[in-house]
């Protein structure tokens, strides 16, 4: 297993800062340089200097798969070893992320994708969306007198889901849309380009609806557009991508179980998370779309699931926290490779 050394280089510097690397020109390859992972463990102080070293043509022995070696505290080992020990993802995952190999799984896939359909050569076109209107009757909660019935009525309604009323609306009209939370979506010129307006009546059946012309599927809703290169959390729902952003990061909503052509071009220019629900609806959807993005030309895509005793994540903000939000999504992301349906499937992980 040969070790491409682009993909270790952009690995090194997703992981270490590109300013905290240095490459060295040697005989036998080049190598790249960073601090110790383990100094602070081991020494009582964090290492500023380049101790790490790494070299993906594996030094002077030439050993398949690269090898590291920390001069300062003497650990080493393969490249794919370091890239799993710090990703925290299975062997077989560390090794794609950094030989680009294709698995038995994929090979599977692009057969029958072969003898089934081609995907069009020409990426579909992110069409201009019209500016969207709000409902009649729709009014901001924060900008309603605070006796209002109705701003009293939606900001403790969010309040038990501990969703800020900031930015949102609420409509008062006792027809289709009335009794409702209207979470408006913005495109990346800030103009207002599709609603969803979700009930605020748990028995209601109908729990959003939408506008009567609009289309979902040539949205999404972003808590902000980030910029490019960054990472998006994708879910199903508005208030779980809130849920999300109150523990800073980009939460992004689909609408469904499933991204759309549109919706995966909105998509390009960023680092997608899958974070549907911990439900096995969710396990599908976070299947179909990560398989789909991979197939899609995405080259990293990571996953995040909710803890399954409180399904998604606007419940685990409610029974715990913003900073155990945080804390379990930093801890429990991992990387979405062309073997992570097999082990979802086979381990339920």
């Amino acid at each position: 297993m040969a070790v491409d050394f682009d993909l270790f280089h952009d690995w090194c510097k997703d992981r270490f800062g590109e300013t905290n690397i240095k490459i060295r020109h040697t005989t036998h390859g080049d190598e790249i340089c960073t601090h110790s992972l383990w100094s602070e463990a081991q020494i009582g102080k964090a290492d500023v200097k380049y101790h790490l070293w790494m070299n993906p043509h594996g030094g002077k022995k030439g050993l398949d798969g690269g090898a590291y070696r920390c001069w300062l505290t003497d650990k080493m080992g393969s490249l794919v070893s370091l890239v799993s020990d710090v990703d925290g993802i299975p062997f077989d995952d560390a090794e794609e992320a950094i030989a680009g190999t294709t698995s038995l799984r994929a090979l599977e896939k692009q057969v029958h994708e072969f003898f089934g359909h081609k995907e069009p050569d020409v990426l579909p076109e992110v069409e201009v969306v019209e500016e969207e209107t709000f409902p009649d009757f729709c009014f901001m909660i924060d900008k309603m007198s605070p006796s209002n019935f109705w701003r009293i009525r939606a900001r403790k309604y969010l309040r038990e889901r501990k969703i800020p009323s900031d930015g949102l609306y609420v409509c008062t009209d006792d027809k289709e849309y009335g009794n409702r939370i209207v979470i408006p979506y913005y495109d990346k010129d800030d103009r207002m380009v599709f609603w969803n307006a979700r009930s605020m009546n748990d028995k209601n059946k109908l729990r959003y609806a939408k506008p009567k012309h609009g289309d979902q599927e040539s949205v999404l809703y972003m808590t902000e557009w980030p910029p490019i290169g960054s990472k998006v959390h994708v879910m199903e729902g508005e208030l779980d991508a809130i849920s999300l952003a109150l523990a800073n990061f980009t939460g992004c909503a689909c609408g469904g179980k499933f991204l759309s052509d549109i919706q995966v071009e909105l998509l390009r220019d960023y680092v997608p998370v899958l974070a549907f629900d911990a439900d096995d609806a969710g396990l599908e959807a976070l299947i179909n779309v990560g398989d789909a993005l991979l197939e899609r030309g995405f080259r990293d895509v990571r996953y995040v699931r909710p803890p399954k005793i409180y399904k998604d994540w606007n419940k685990l903000l409610q029974r715990r926290n913003i900073q155990t939000v945080k804390a379990y999504v930093d801890r429990f992301e991992k990387r979405y490779s062309s073997t992570t349906a097999d082990l979802l499937l086979s381990h339920q992980l």
